[in-house]
């Protein structure tokens, strides 16, 4: 806003302000991903994309909260609040990349919408993608009215107190965090920096309100109400007291004082934390300008302040606390002059430039920010504990050739140099093979697809498969039993497991594998043996049958009683019965019995 009338744009402080912006944003998700993939080489680039658009989604909120109450404290960072709705819409660009690959990723290319995969794949835990949902559906709206024509539109109450739901969207991404990576992720920095993110957000906004407390203390006054020497309010400044319960505003100009409501009409913003500039009263915020006399903004603009009425009696100035109505002119009463003081700088974000002393610690605090971003995403992709060692070959065809078993799940037994070695077989996405491989069960075949495997499990998802010239098949090897065992560990999917997706487990993984499991994927149980490595059993039922409905289990911490056995390098746990629900608190890397280190050989071998 101005006193003529002209379009601002996107001026050349504005274009700074994206520019660095972009940079620190697109800084942070590169920083993240690259150190993540490079740290960390069996991780998967769709896994790394989504954590690091949360994370960089998360720490620009954190910036977004700490700037309107550290403009309060220090009105310095007064030029990052003059934008700080572009950071609002590329947090919510951030949030809707985030939430789109993981659709994509967790919940796609099944037998069931994603949408509706989403929204049930937690029904029997804290459901934290709902606080995700609520978060992200407020940042979306939040950005799509962050126009000035929406605050026209909806009126500057109504727009201040729809905006104020950031801080509700802030807690349920708290909890979106807490209740999902926070339970995978055990390394301390992770709960460190999500509870002293929290500390500081809570501790600025207590700052600035007790930096402002003074000004909040009613006064018993039923008449005109002192509000101080009209000697300490220097020249285009103001002092601001409470009257009557309203903030107002008495400004000084050219040695005249002028009384009004310290709210701006446009996002209430504090007018007197401005300045008089051109002659009229400029708010700190965004530059909406208003007349001292009557609070009206100069031609075109058609914005209108309360005034007061006020008088100085003993050097002392008093306001009748009862508010003119918005526009009525006052005359301004004349005091004495004061000796100049040192003119102090003042931020108005459309001038061309911001003044020297305000640009230089804009800079420092921009580049600490920067620093400090670039530091928070190198750390946090270190710090990861839960990618596995598994390797999915993307973009490399296969072709192995083998007898097909379809029996508890499709597997094409190879043979190399006299040993039999065993892949469990997947469709595409999140599919099982059976449709494919059913007509060529017990035959030899040629398969082409792309291998995925983890430690001693290997998978081939299946591309193509034929009939294939040979030997005759290889009788069925029987299963070695290895007794009764009661196991503590987690249900997943083969598929995701072996590597396809890399964590294949875990609490954020919940939704996915309950998708791939109920398309008929191999259901796996992950325990540990006596070394605390990881063991994975196929799960089946009666029969050595698969157990069609183990989706709801999958992702928590379990304990199954049953019988182990083993075929080969296969093995599998035969369990008694199936929870409907249920999870223990107990070290996962502890499970109250454990198989044997050598588990590919004898039964003798578990205990």
């Amino acid at each position: 806003m101005s006193v003529a009338y002209r379009a601002v744009n996107w001026n050349p402080q504005k274009k700074r302000y994206d520019l660095v912006l972009a940079a620190g944003v697109l800084g942070t998700l590169a920083t993240f991903v690259a150190v993540t993939l490079g740290v960390h080489p069996t991780a998967t680039v769709e896994t790394a994309l989504i954590r690091g658009l949360g994370l960089t989604g998360f720490l620009l909120l954190h910036v977004i909260l700490s700037i309107g109450p550290l403009a309060r404290i220090d009105e310095r960072f007064l030029p990052l609040l003059y934008n700080r709705r572009h950071l609002g819409v590329t947090l919510a660009i951030l949030a809707l990349g985030h939430a789109v690959f993981v659709v994509i990723q967790y919940h796609g290319l099944g037998n069931v919408h994603p949408l509706v995969s989403l929204l049930t794949s937690n029904s029997a835990d804290v459901p934290f993608e709902y606080f995700g949902i609520v978060a992200l559906g407020i940042f979306v709206v939040m950005a799509a009215t962050s126009h000035d024509y929406w605050l026209s539109i909806l009126t500057p109450p109504t727009w201040k107190r729809l905006h104020l739901l950031v801080y509700p969207a802030y807690l349920a991404l708290v909890a979106h965090v807490a209740f999902g990576v926070l339970q995978d992720e055990r390394h301390p920095l992770f709960l460190i920096a999500t509870a002293a993110g929290a500390a500081i957000i809570g501790g600025l906004h207590l700052a600035a309100a007790w930096r402002e407390r003074l000004l909040d203390r009613d006064r018993p006054a039923p008449d005109w109400i002192d509000v101080g020497p009209a000697a300490t309010i220097a020249e285009g400044r103001a002092r601001i007291a409470l009257v009557a319960g309203e903030r107002v505003a008495v400004f000084r100009h050219h040695d005249r004082l002028s009384c009004v409501s310290n709210v701006c009409k446009h996002q209430n913003g504090p007018l007197g934390e401005g300045r008089i500039v051109d002659g009229c009263i400029t708010c700190p915020w965004h530059g909406y300008q208003y007349r001292p006399e009557d609070g009206t903004s100069p031609p075109p603009f058609t914005d209108r302040i309360p005034t007061f009425n006020l008088r100085v009696e003993d050097g002392r100035v008093f306001v009748d606390p009862r508010p003119n109505a918005p526009g009525t002119r006052v005359d301004p009463v004349p005091v004495p002059p004061t000796p100049p003081g040192p003119a102090a700088e003042f931020f108005v974000g459309y001038h061309p430039a911001a003044p020297p002393g305000v640009a230089a610690f804009s800079r420092r605090a921009v580049v600490t920010v920067l620093l400090l971003g670039m530091s928070l995403a190198v750390a946090f992709a270190v710090a990861q504990e839960t990618f596995q060692p598994a390797h999915f070959a993307y973009g490399e065809t296969t072709q192995l050739h083998g007898v097909l078993r379809l029996e508890p799940y499709p597997v094409l037994e190879t043979e190399a140099q006299g040993r039999i070695h065993r892949y469990l077989l997947a469709g595409p996405g999140t599919h099982g093979a059976a449709p494919l491989v059913t007509s060529h069960a017990n035959h030899r075949v040629r398969i082409s697809g792309t291998v995925a495997r983890h430690d001693r499990l290997s998978l081939l998802e299946v591309t193509s498969v034929a009939a294939d010239s040979g030997t005759s098949p290889t009788p069925v090897e029987p299963l070695f039993d290895l007794g009764s065992h009661r196991l503590e560990g987690e249900i997943v999917d083969g598929k995701c497991y072996a590597g396809v997706m890399n964590p294949g487990l875990g609490t954020t993984h919940r939704g996915c594998a309950a998708r791939c499991l109920a398309g008929g994927l191999p259901a796996l149980f992950v325990t540990r043996d006596s070394e605390g490595g990881a063991v994975p059993l196929i799960l089946v039922g009666a029969a050595m049958a698969p157990l069609p409905t183990v989706g709801n289990l999958a992702g928590r911490r379990l304990v199954l009683r049953g019988r182990v056995w083993r075929q080969g390098d296969l093995w599998f746990l035969q369990a008694d019965r199936l929870p409907l629900t249920g999870s223990v608190r107990s070290d996962p890397g502890h499970p109250e019995t454990a198989l044997g280190h050598g588990r590919t050989h004898a039964r003798t071998n578990v205990r």
